[in-house]
C-alpha cells in the first residue's frame, strides 16, 4: 500500500475516532502532547510522516495509532502518567506501531480479514490500551463485523523495542517504557482482583499481563539496550511541571448522568440526590443510573418519566408503567407525592423478577422520577429490600452545599506532607470504590507504597 493510501485510510478512520469519543478540549495539554509526540515521531524511521496527535475525553487508559500518523491518548491514560518520559514511551510505541506498519504486515499475513478489520484491531489492542470493543461497533466499516484479535507478542515487543530507541534518540530515557508497563500492569492487577470480588469479567481491553509477564526478562533487555543511544539526556522538563500540566484534568466517565461523589449521586440540573449502599458501583448509562450490589446480584435504577395530565403517583403506576402491584402505598418522599410498592415479576437488568419501586412526583417540573431494585436470584422475596428502601428514602433535594460538592470530580496535584498518608488521601476522595489501589497505581506508588514529604501527587477532588 502506498504511504497516500496509508494515510487516507487514516484520515477516514480518524473522523469515525472522534465522532466517537470527543476530543478532550484543553489547548495547552493538546499542544504539549503534540510537542512530546512530535519529538519522538522526529527521530522515528519515518521522520517525514505528518503525524496527529489527540487526546480524547475517555477515562479508559488508552493510547493507540492508525495507519498514517494518527495517534490517540486518552485523558484515562493521561491520568497514569507520571514523567513527560512516561508520555513519551506511550507515544513512543504507538509512533513504532506505525512506522512499522504493524497493521498493514498483519493484513498481509491474515487471509479472509479486510484491511479495516485490521485497522480496528490496531484499535482495539494497541499495547498502550484499547477501545472498547462495545464503542467499535458504531465505527462503522472500520470494524465490518469480523471478529478480530490483539497484534501479535511479537509485534507488541517491536513496539516495546523500537519505540524505546525512538525515546533514546529524542533524549528520553528508555527505563521510562519499563515503568509505564508497570503501571498498566498493575492496573490490570487491581481490576481483575476487583471484577473477582464483584463476580464479573474484568474490563482489561488488552491484557499488559500477558504480554508482559512478570518473569519474561525479554522487553526488559530490549529496553535496557536502548540506553546507549540516549543522546545528551535530559527530561525536557522537571516531573513537577508534567504533573502541573494535569491539574484540574477531568476524572471519571463523561458518559454517566449527573455526578457520583463516593455513594452519593447528585443531579444539579434536577436538584436531586440519593445514597446508594457502601461499595456498591455505578455503571455509566445515558438513560439514567444503574447501580449494583458488589457481588451483582442486585441492582437498583432510576429514570425519569413524563406527568401527564390528572396524574396520581398510584395511577401513573398502573396505568403509564402497567406494573402489576402486589402492596403498594401512597406516601411523602422529600416532600414529594410518591407510592412506594413491591410488582410481581417486572422487567429487570435480570429478566422478570419481583420489583421494589417508587415513583416520587415532581408537579413543578412535571417530572416522574421512577426508582426499581431488582436482585438476581430474587422469586418472590426482594433479598436486598432493605438496601433498596434506604436508597428510595434518601432520595432528597440538593441544598446550596450539595451544590457545591457536586461538580465533576478533577485530578488536582498537591504537595504531601510530613504525615500524609495515601490512607488518608483515599479516606477524603470522591472515589466511590478501591480509592486508595486507584490513587497508589495513578501515582506509580503500588501495591503499598507512600509518597515523600514535598512530593507532588495526584488526587481526585
Amino acid at each position: 500500500m502506498s504511504e497516500e493510501k496509508e494515510i487516507e485510510l487514516g484520515r477516514e478512520e480518524h473522523k469515525k475516532i472522534i465522532a466517537q469519543y470527543g476530543v478532550y478540549r484543553d489547548k495547552n495539554l493538546q499542544d504539549y502532547v503534540t510537542m512530546v509526540g512530535e519529538r519522538v515521531a522526529q527521530v522515528s524511521s519515518r521522520p517525514n510522516l505528518e503525524y496527529t496527535f489527540t487526546v480524547l475525553n475517555d477515562d479508559m487508559i488508552n493510547a493507540f495509532a492508525l495507519p498514517g500518523g494518527f495517534i490517540y491518548v486518552t485523558r484515562g491514560m493521561l491520568t497514569h502518567m507520571n514523567s513527560e518520559s512516561e508520555l513519551a514511551a506511550v507515544l513512543g510505541h504507538e509512533v513504532a506501531h506505525v512506522t512499522e506498519k504493524h497493521a498493514l504486515r498483519r493484513n498481509r499475513a491474515s487471509q479472509g480479514i479486510n484491511l479495516l478489520s485490521t485497522v480496528a484491531t490496531a484499535v482495539v489492542h494497541s499495547q498502550m490500551g484499547s477501545v472498547a470493543s462495545g464503542g467499535l461497533g458504531e465505527l462503522g466499516s472500520m470494524y465490518g463485523g469480523v471478529l478480530v484479535t490483539g497484534f501479535s507478542r511479537e509485534y507488541e515487543l517491536e513496539a516495546d523495542e523500537v519505540g524505546a530507541r525512538f525515546m533514546a534518540k529524542a533524549g528520553y530515557s528508555p527505563e521510562a517504557m519499563l515503568r509505564t508497563i508497570e503501571i498498566l500492569k498493575a492496573k490490570d492487577r487491581i481490576e481483575i482482583e476487583q471484577a473477582r470480588l464483584e463476580k464479573r469479567e474484568p474490563k482489561v481491553y488488552h491484557g499488559f499481563l500477558s504480554t508482559h509477564p512478570d518473569h519474561d526478562t525479554r522487553y526488559k533487555q530490549a529496553i535496557a539496550e536502548s540506553m546507549d543511544l540516549v543522546a545528551e539526556y535530559d527530561e525536557f522538563i522537571k516531573t513537577d511541571e508534567f504533573l502541573e500540566k494535569l491539574n484540574g484534568l477531568t476524572y471519571g466517565s463523561t458518559k454517566q448522568v449527573g455526578v457520583i461523589r463516593k455513594n452519593i449521586f447528585f443531579h444539579p440540573k434536577l436538584g436531586i440526590k440519593l445514597r446508594f449502599p457502601d461499595e456498591w458501583r455505578v455503571e455509566p448509562t445515558r438513560q439514567g443510573v444503574q447501580i449494583f450490589s458488589r457481588t451483582s446480584d442486585a441492582s437498583f435504577f432510576i429514570t425519569t418519566g413524563r406527568l401527564y395530565k390528572d396524574a396520581t403517583p398510584e395511577n401513573y403506576v398502573r396505568e403509564n408503567l402497567g406494573l402489576s402491584v402486589r402492596e403498594g402505598r401512597n406516601i411523602t418522599i422529600a416532600g414529594f407525592p410518591s407510592f412506594l410498592g413491591i410488582a410481581d415479576r417486572a422487567s429487570s437488568v435480570y429478566g422478570p423478577r419481583p420489583l421494589r419501586f417508587a415513583i416520587i412526583f415532581d408537579p413543578k417540573r412535571r417530572l416522574a422520577y421512577e426508582l426499581y431494585g431488582a436482585g438476581k436470584h430474587d422469586l418472590r422475596k426482594i433479598a436486598n429490600d432493605r438496601d433498596f428502601i434506604a436508597t428510595i428514602f434518601s432520595f432528597d433535594k440538593m441544598d446550596r452545599d450539595d451544590h457545591k460538592r457536586a461538580k465533576t470530580p478533577t485530578l488536582q496535584v498537591v504537595r504531601a506532607e510530613v504525615d500524609t498518608t495515601m490512607e488518608d488521601l483515599a479516606n477524603q476522595s470522591p472515589i466511590t470504590n478501591y480509592a486508595l489501589d486507584k490513587l497508589r497505581v495513578m501515582n506509580g506508588l503500588y501495591p503499598n507504597g507512600q509518597p515523600e514529604p514535598g512530593q507532588l501527587i495526584k488526587i481526585v477532588d
